[in-house]
């Protein structure tokens, strides 16, 4: 598994990798809920680079979200493809914020 991180004003952005299924999932949430440190204002990971979620992955997600909520973190999830995007429209966009771009994303967190 393949993550890039990296912080500016509070706000943890992660890269992720091509794939997010049974294989990675549990390590893909571990590391982004590791990585948060205390005074991190929020997590945004830029899914540009993202060609396959499974059901696992979308578990990650929420599991992400659940534990981020917990620490008074924001959480939040950009540059999706369509199809892709499609996938979350099944309620994970109900408990995460989904934004079009990295810099809506960082914007709605730096406030």
């Amino acid at each position: 598994m393949q993550l890039h991180f990296e912080r500016t004003h509070g706000i943890v952005i992660a890269t992720c990798c091509a794939r997010v299924d049974g294989d990675n999932a549990q390590a893909f949430e571990r590391a982004l809920c590791d990585i948060v440190q205390e005074g991190d204002r929020a997590l945004v990971v830029d899914f540009e680079l993202l060609k396959y979620i499974g059901s696992a992955g979308l578990r990650a997600i929420l599991l992400t979200a659940k534990n981020l909520e917990q620490r008074a973190v924001g959480f939040g999830l950009c540059e999706i493809e369509p199809h892709i995007r499609k996938l979350f429209a099944i309620g994970v966009d109900e408990v995460v914020s989904i934004h079009k771009t990295r810099k809506e994303a960082v914007a709605a967190f730096s406030g």
